[in-house]
């Protein structure tokens, strides 16, 4: 065994070992193509190194030729893959130049398959023998002595565009400020092509008697990728604690905030979550998670609404965005609010989503009970205002009350008598039958009013709900010399609302009215209760009266909660309209008259068509 022996199988597994730990960092992480093409050629490489080792030991010329034609062959993938290699990974210079020397090479590549080639080649016409060369150490190889092949030129050329590509790349990536990279790689592959290109084509010539060395020059290549290699370990290691300092940080700020933070990788169908996260769903951090498990532990009435929101995000560019139940393990439900964005590849197929999750349990409880004080507070202003009608509708009772009475001592009367009128007495029934009816509607509409109950929206006609209020209010405008108008207008489209609520509103709303036209002289009192169709889809009420106005410095302040303009005032009455109003979708606001008094307004939505309310 002699140094030869040594050296090239040396050569060729430092290679092997550079094409495998590349091929697969190529596939394991992008972008591949720089990796996996680098491999391609460190293992090209070494089957060259091993074709020249096998050119040093043949003993014939027809072996020579043979070995030499695939040396010849897998120096051109070498030069082919190593112009992959620069164009992505330096990502500049003259794409020509690159495609062009292993165009060019390869042309050349015929004159070794020709028929009848046997014997000669790309490298000689002719070889006419072997030489054997004793070197230092006592170590001999072979060499071919022969009539050179002129069009072997061809290949030289190839090199030379290769090596002019690399120089111009490199110099240009200098320029943009990528100084490493073109120094370290653009150098090293500039080295490797020179001196392997020189040497070969001396080597070919005749000029110099030496093995090929070409797999010794690409050592270089390997020095700088391994030099590259071990940045990008070390840049990796930085980077994986800036990572990891950046993810305990983000933790931080996340449970102060209580959000939960997630990823989930569309491709591979698993789903990165932080603590925070998946403690509220109640999952262990050890346990696997993908899009089946994360819907599992969801309420089950909310599974498909939140599919439909994932889908609609992975399809258009909206962002993912839902609030919806998770179901707890202890049987507990807890509210969920998530948002999230898709990450697209450059063929804008989804591969990533990102997003963070909040807990909005105690929001919901809020909710429900600011809505079931709101319904207390509706409930105990509807109270008030009956407090303020009980005499005029204590005395709107009193009549059909009175008028039962008076029939039924006039019945018995006429029993008395021999022979009773049953005529008289079958009208005096109906007169009795229709004060009761009369006095129930009074009492129904208050007990409607005065029940407690929720928004429940539904189908009405304006004139209904102004009917309603003026029954109401018939017997206190009359008690307070007080000219009440309500005029629903015609053809006007059924308005979507609960009776109730909206009753209260114009109630108050009529209420405060006559309260202000009480001091005017009591011909001039007057409220007027009209309704139009607004050119949306609306309608609006216009309720007008003839008193004062309201302060210019307390129109803005009128609707403010305890806030009132009445001396005994409680200032709910306003505040409670505006809720209604505005949960039913409308709007409500006050202004003074040109002349005199003030208006309110406040609007009601239309029922659209094919509504189901």
């Amino acid at each position: 065994m002699n140094w030869i022996t040594i050296a090239w199988p040396m050569v060729a597994a430092t290679c092997l070992v550079m094409g495998l730990i590349n091929l697969g960092i190529g596939l394991a992480l992008t972008p591949r193509a720089p990796h996996l093409l680098f491999a391609l050629s460190a293992f090209v490489v070494a089957g060259l190194s091993g074709l020249e080792l096998a050119l040093l030991r043949a003993d014939s010329a027809a072996q020579f030729a043979s070995l030499l034609r695939w040396t010849d062959v897998a120096t051109w993938a070498t030069v082919t893959s190593l112009a992959g290699f620069a164009w992505v990974y330096l990502r500049a210079g003259n794409k020509w130049l690159a495609v062009a020397g292993p165009v060019l090479f390869g042309a050349a590549l015929v004159f070794d398959f020709l028929p009848g080639s046997m014997g000669s080649g790309l490298t000689y016409l002719r070889i006419t023998g072997i030489r054997t060369v004793e070197t230092f150490g006592g170590a001999r190889y072979s060499v071919a002595e022969g009539v050179p092949n002129p069009w072997n030129v061809l290949p030289d050329l190839g090199i030379l565009l290769l090596l002019a590509y690399v120089v111009d790349a490199s110099a240009k990536l200098w320029r943009r400020g990528d100084r490493r990279r073109a120094a370290v790689v653009g150098g090293s592959a500039t080295v490797v092509i020179l001196a392997a290109g020189v040497h070969t084509a001396l080597v070919d010539a005749g000029w110099v008697r030496s093995p090929y060395l070409i797999s010794w020059s690409y050592l270089a290549l390997m020095a700088a990728m391994g030099y590259e290699l071990t940045a990008d370990v070390v840049s990796a290691a930085k980077l994986t604690l800036q990572l990891e300092e950046g993810e305990r940080r983000m933790d931080l700020a996340s449970a102060a905030a209580g959000l939960g933070m997630w990823t989930w990788d569309i491709v591979r169908d698993s789903i990165w979550a932080t603590k925070r996260a998946r403690s509220l769903f109640s999952l262990s951090e050890s346990e696997s998670l993908n899009l089946e498990r994360f819907t599992s532990a969801l309420h089950p009435d909310d599974r498909d609404a939140v599919r439909s929101a994932i889908e609609r995000s992975l399809n258009t560019e909206r962002d993912y965005e839902i609030e919806y139940r998770a179901q707890l393990p202890d049987g507990q439900v807890r509210w969920i609010a998530a948002r999230g964005q898709v990450e697209r590849d450059r063929r804008g197929k989804p591969v990533l989503m990102r997003g963070a999750v909040l807990d909005t349990t105690a929001r919901h409880r809020s909710e429900l009970e600011l809505q079931e004080l709101r319904t207390q507070l509706a409930h105990a202003g509807r109270v008030t205002m009956m407090g303020q009608l009980g005499s005029a509708l204590a005395h709107e009772l009193s009549q059909p009350l009175g008028a039962i009475l008076r029939n039924a001592e006039a019945g018995e009367l006429f029993l008395q008598a021999q022979h009773p009128d049953l005529e008289e007495l079958r009208a005096i029934l109906a007169d009795i039958r229709k004060d009761d009816q009369r006095a129930g509607d009074v009492i129904d509409r208050l007990r409607s009013l005065l029940k407690r109950r929720s928004i429940e929206p539904c189908a009405m006609a304006m004139s209904n709900l102004f009917s309603s209020v003026a029954a109401l209010t018939r017997a206190d405008a009359a008690a307070r010399h007080v000219a009440l108008v309500f005029d629903a207008g015609s053809d006007l489209p059924k308005v979507t609302g609960d009776v109730v609520h909206l009753q209260q509103v114009l109630l108050n709303l009529v209420m405060n009215a006559m309260d202000a036209v009480d001091g005017s002289i009591a011909g001039e009192r007057l409220v007027v209760v009209r309704a139009r169709q607004l050119d949306g889809h609306g309608i609006e009420v216009v309720v007008s009266d003839s008193g004062p106005g309201i302060p210019r410095d307390k129109l803005e302040a009128i609707f403010e909660p305890f806030f009132t303009t009445k001396p005994n005032g409680m200032g709910i009455g306003l505040p409670i309209s505006r809720t209604i109003v505005e949960a039913h979708g409308g709007r409500i606001w006050a202004e003074n008259n040109a002349k005199e008094g003030a208006t309110f307004h406040f609007t009601i939505p239309v029922v659209e068509e094919g509504a189901k309310v």
